[in-house]
């Protein structure tokens, strides 16, 4: 991508990030207006996805196109159409306004040269990178993949390790894209409760993940990230900052409250611990960084106009496919519809929009829905050959994606128990 294209698209998304959060305070200008600088910036993005991602991106795009004209010819209500113009704009800002992180969190990490050793090494590194995971997405996998194999190449192990601190992030974190798309797609569905259910599920996810580890022959031989515990106050502060927040100002969108909160926490800490070239790297990072998204940026903004495509045909239509009821059997199946599609190469991004648009009218209870979305994201993306977390694996430290599938299978068959318990579970308990 060429510098004037990241720059010009840096400042769009910038303006869009601004535009976002003033419509979410103030309510004075419509929240779509902050969909149009996405989708000018979607259109010079889009030459730069990775034809895996352009043959996806362009299915849905067309299929989105079609239920649109269609919602058109039959005079469909018109905030159907505004929602295709909106781009996932919340959702995106989310991811933009998440990415300036980095610049923070990873300037004032201070770790040790040295990499340590052993079972407990690998442990320390699962726990303290799933918790940066929760707040800096994709960027925590490659910086604590990269500084294991600056000393020696990735074994599986280690690449196993990565992989399921980056994906059961999914099950719980309120930076994560993954709540972002479920809070949208299943409204109604409440941060809180989201969270209180997802996080019991994400530690029988590190427990099976860390006996899985230890249990294998080279363990204490492998090396892990020497990352100092009392660094991880940082993720920790965030994450109770959100949903502090939350709990005081209940109206304000969780998407919003989490963009708001990373972009001021980055601004703060940057000018009260570099000044004037902390502003610098600020400004740098609009202008190179955020172009860094460009794939997701497309894909949101692909998977809004398909959701608004398919509300369209239903309606128009009158098409009702969504069960008649949605208990934990029903939300069983979906999750495992949800595992099989990305499987077969489908975007959790496409397939959680697509579910939530099918099913959330018909759901009476959109925290189910949204427990399923969040179980459907992290199972899928943990497993699936095809994720964006995998592909990063196996291109960059040349693991095979066979190999990681022979290391996950067992894995994502005691998850899915421990999901299924746990829609039984929140069902009983919300009858």
């Amino acid at each position: 991508m060429s510098p004037t294209i990241a720059k010009v698209s840096g400042w769009l998304l910038a303006g869009g990030l601004l535009i976002s959060i003033i419509s979410a305070i103030t309510n004075t200008i419509h929240g779509y207006w902050a969909g149009v600088p996405i989708w000018l910036t979607a259109l010079l993005f889009f030459p730069y996805a990775k034809p895996s991602q352009k043959k996806q991106i362009t299915l849905l795009l067309f299929l989105g196109s079609i239920g649109i004209i269609i919602g058109v010819i039959n005079h469909v209500e018109s905030s159907i159409f505004l929602n295709a113009l909106e781009a996932n704009q919340k959702v995106i800002n989310m991811l933009i306004a998440v990415g300036f992180l980095k610049i923070f969190i990873t300037g004032t990490n201070k770790i040790s040269n040295e990499l340590p050793t052993g079972k407990k090494a690998l442990i320390t590194t699962l726990l303290s990178a799933h918790l940066f995971g929760a707040v800096l997405n994709m960027s925590s996998v490659i910086i604590v993949g990269d500084r294991i194999a600056k000393a020696n190449s990735l074994n599986p192990v280690q690449g196993l390790l990565l992989l399921r601190a980056f994906c059961i992030c999914a099950f719980w974190s309120p930076f994560f894209a993954a709540m972002g798309l479920t809070l949208v797609s299943s409204p109604g569905s409440e941060l809180s409760t989201l969270i209180l259910y997802g996080i019991p599920v994400s530690l029988s996810g590190i427990i099976v993940s860390i006996w899985e580890i230890i249990r294998q022959p080279n363990s204490k031989d492998l090396q892990g990230y020497p990352i100092a515990i009392g660094s991880l106050w940082m993720p920790c502060l965030l994450a109770f900052l959100v949903i502090l927040v939350h709990e005081l100002a209940p109206k304000l969108s969780v998407l919003t409250l989490v963009s708001l909160i990373s972009v001021s926490f980055t601004l703060i800490g940057l000018l009260l611990t570099q000044k004037r070239a902390g502003m610098k790297s600020f400004v740098k990072h609009i202008e190179t960084g955020v172009a860094n998204s460009s794939g997701e940026v497309v894909l949101f903004a692909a998977a809004a106009l398909l959701a608004s495509g398919m509300a369209a045909i239903l309606t128009s239509l009158q098409w009702n496919i969504a069960p008649a009821h949605f208990g934990h059997i029903e939300a069983s199946v979906t999750l495992l519809i949800l595992i099989l599609l990305a499987l077969i190469g489908m975007h959790p991004v496409t397939s959680v929009a697509l579910a939530g648009s099918i099913l959330a009218p018909a759901v009476n209870d959109p925290n189910l829905l949204g427990l399923t979305l969040l179980m459907g994201w992290s199972l899928g993306i943990g497993l699936s050959p095809f994720s964006g977390v995998q592909i990063s694996i196996q291109s960059r430290y040349n693991i095979s994606a066979q190999t990681l599938l022979k290391l996950n299978w067992r894995y994502a068959l005691v998850m899915y128990g421990c999901c299924y318990s746990m829609l039984w579970f929140y069902s009983l308990n919300h009858l």
